[in-house]
């Protein structure tokens, strides 16, 4: 960075820090957004990456930090211009790479205020070519404008020390990142993939994507990874560089062979496959490493607990398939009792020497009950959820659980409808969810519970509500808060919308969301609380000339 941006900096802070002797507050929901494209390139080819904002109708005179990070063993960066649709000018512009892989570029504009959308940026790229189908992710870091640490991606209001966050990225990648197309470059080549986590366990993943079919595979195994259990856990994004290796039989990336891996965030955990143990006999290796869902199996002879190191046999009507329980930092069913009766298994597909074969994580993967027919229906204001059973061994029942911003919520609890949790005959359940949703996606599970206590997850399902009136904002919760509290608003399409918070004296404590959200569907916004006097504020939503409000208790 220049001696001009420091001392700009410096200035900026000692700004914040003593005006009025409180710091100037940031704009925490601008809704300004940026948005990365992702580029198809060849090896060796160049591109230009359009970079395009939208202020969110917000004046403004300078970014700040704009950090963008990428595989740099993939890509080089060739040349970074000031963009052509929000032009800032070039008298300003300052690039900088202070390490491999890290790109910031800040610039005050020549001619403020810059408002408006569009093309910010321009940068120019190069795909190395380390791989027959090499690619990177490209991804701007989310904004930081903490008090006293250097500001990161943020805008500057015109005239003004106030700092603009970026509510929304759209990130982007550079070249080819699908999982189906690494494979194909071959053992001792050099592969770069994204996926999803499927299995997270010991100090190797499974991740897939959904480029391959039921006659290609799209899943790898990957290791050691650290962070297993914290940062990386089923459904967390990741990106992988290295070398592929297939020994006994398994498609990997490991050890020496992984030359980088980077957590992109959380994402969904992808749908289990329904195939049957024919399909993962004959073709297994369309599915290796992949997540699949295998009904009406049982084993052969069942006693006694699982044991460290042991392959089990399971069957179904027709086929017979390994069921390889691992060492102890690999699965959770040592020791646990081998279920007797038909069960589904919901895991990933291993590969040996001897063939597929099934690799359960927990019990939850081996438990006795055969699922079919979950869905949810809306029926006035409520919402029903049916679900039927094949056939259930030492069942206890179901607990229905629905999806918040803070995670899953427990809403009841629907016992078996056999005494003894055991029945080869087809069962029937139903739950009445009665509290009111307001206007977005509400998604369902159903977590199964043993009779030993130990569970399993269904897959989820949804249900859209749309709106009721021209404008909606959910009751907060928790309510009491201490920490933070969710909420969430709706509002026609195309309508501005403006979410403030006030307190008891009718004094504007922040400003939550200001901007134009896509129409008719839910947004959730958090409320930070704990820096927040205790007492009664109220929450207001307004849009198209109407409002709304809920009131929200803090105590600390």
């Amino acid at each position: 960075m220049s001696d001009r941006h420091v001392d700009a900096a410096l200035s900026l802070l000692l700004v914040l820090v003593f005006v009025g002797g409180m710091p100037v507050p940031t704009h925490a929901q601008s809704g300004i957004s940026v948005t990365i494209p992702e580029k198809d390139l060849a090896p060796g080819e160049t591109a230009t990456l359009s970079i395009q904002a939208d202020l969110a109708g917000k004046n403004v005179d300078n970014y700040s930090n704009m950090e963008f990070k990428f595989d740099s063993a993939v890509l080089n960066i060739v040349d970074v211009r000031d963009g052509d649709g929000l032009s800032f000018g070039t008298s300003q512009f300052d690039v900088e790479q202070p390490q491999s892989g890290i790109l910031r570029i800040s610039n005050d504009a020549d001619n403020p205020p810059v408002t408006g959308n569009g093309e910010f940026l321009e940068i120019e790229v190069e795909l190395k070519t380390i791989a027959q189908k090499p690619g990177t992710f490209f991804r701007l870091t989310p904004s930081v404008s903490e008090i006293g640490e250097p500001f990161v991606s943020t805008f500057r209001e015109a005239g003004s020390t106030s700092v603009f966050e970026i509510t929304t990225i759209e990130q982007g990648k550079v070249g080819d990142l699908e999982v189906q197309n690494g494979r194909q470059e071959g053992t001792s080549s050099t592969a770069t993939v994204t996926g999803t986590v499927t299995r997270a366990l010991g100090s190797y993943v499974r991740f897939q994507d959904e480029s391959g079919s039921n006659d290609s595979p799209s899943g790898l195994t990957v290791g050691p990874v650290d962070g297993i259990g914290g940062d990386v856990t089923q459904g967390t994004r990741l990106y992988v560089r290295g070398t592929l290796s297939e020994p006994g039989g398994l498609l990997r990336i490991d050890d020496s062979g992984l030359k980088n891996y980077v957590v992109l965030g959380q994402g969904t955990l992808p749908t289990a496959q329904n195939v049957s143990l024919s399909q993962l006999q004959s073709s297994g290796e369309n599915y290796e490493s992949e997540l699949v869902r295998v009904n009406g199996l049982s084993f052969q002879n069942p006693s006694g607990s699982f044991s460290a190191n042991t392959t089990y046999t399971v069957a179904d009507a027709t086929t017979s398939l390994a069921y390889r329980v691992e060492g102890g930092n690999q699965t959770e069913l040592i020791g646990k009792s081998i279920p007797t009766g038909t069960f589904t298994y919901r895991g990933v597909v291993g590969e040996s020497s001897s063939g597929s074969q099934l690799v359960p994580v927990r019990a939850s993967t081996a438990l006795p009950v055969t699922l079919t027919g979950f869905t949810a229906v809306r029926n006035g204001s409520s919402t029903v959820l049916t679900w039927r059973t094949a056939s259930e061994t030492n069942n206890a029942g179901f607990r229905v659980q629905y999806e918040r911003a803070a995670g899953w919520e427990a809403l009841g609890f629907v016992p078996s409808t056999v005494d003894d949790g055991t029945t080869g005959e087809a069962q029937s359940y139903r739950f009445v969810v009665d509290r009111r949703l307001g206007p977005g996606t509400h998604r369902f599970r159903l977590e199964q519970v043993d009779l030993d206590r130990s569970t399993t997850l269904s897959d989820t399902v949804q249900v859209e509500i749309g709106m009721e009136g021209a404008l909606h904002l959910s009751a907060p919760a928790p309510n009491p808060a201490a920490e933070r509290a969710t909420l969430s608003f709706a509002v026609q399409e195309g309508t501005k919308a403006e979410v403030t918070m006030y307190d008891v004296l009718g004094q504007r404590v922040r400003t939550l969301y200001e901007g134009r959200p896509p129409g008719e569907e839910g947004r959730r916004l958090t409320v930070e609380t704990r820096d927040l006097p205790s007492g009664v504020y109220v929450v207001r939503l307004r849009a198209g000339g109407q409002t709304q409000t809920r009131r929200l208790t803090v105590v600390q």
